[in-house]
């Protein structure tokens, strides 16, 4: 299997927008995403100065995609924070993902970036950044306010 990674371009929403719809709608989220939903959350994620995007593609066509935004703070040091990871449910457990990180890791190390970092629910997304050498963090506690 021939896989092209590649940073995404604005002519790439509306198919990872599909993708996104297809992952969160189905096991284990049940999500129920619009495609209309899901562009809108691509194009908000895509719209800084700061924005970082990468996708797979298995002959010409999308089956991946990282979407996230550089945090920037003092002493030059800066972090990813992946907003979107989404592969094909049908071609998930195949390696993929893990491809995906790597490229995404080795491209961002060019820009300096220290550290990625990410919010996931779910035993399942959460088992799979582990074994990528991901690690509960101790830096904070995650709070919300509901309006």
């Amino acid at each position: 299997m021939r896989l092209d990674f590649r940073k995404i371009n604005a002519e790439d929403f509306p198919i990872c927008a599909e993708i996104l719809v297809a992952a969160y709608n189905g096991t284990p989220w049940h999500n129920n995403w619009s495609t209309e939903e899901a562009k809108l959350r691509i194009e908000a994620t895509m719209s800084g100065f700061n924005s970082r995007g990468y996708i797979i593609e298995q002959d010409n066509e999308i089956i991946a995609m990282c979407l996230g935004r550089i945090d920037y703070y003092y002493d030059n040091w800066s972090q990813f924070c992946i907003d979107e990871f989404n592969v094909i449910p049908n071609l998930q457990g195949l390696g993929i993902g893990k491809k995906l990180l790597k490229f995404t890791s080795d491209t961002l190390k060019k820009e300096n970036i220290n550290r990625i970092f990410l919010i996931t629910g779910g035993k399942k997304a959460s088992e799979f950044y582990k074994k990528n050498k991901f690690k509960n963090s101790s830096d904070g506690i995650m709070l919300e306010y509901e309006l």
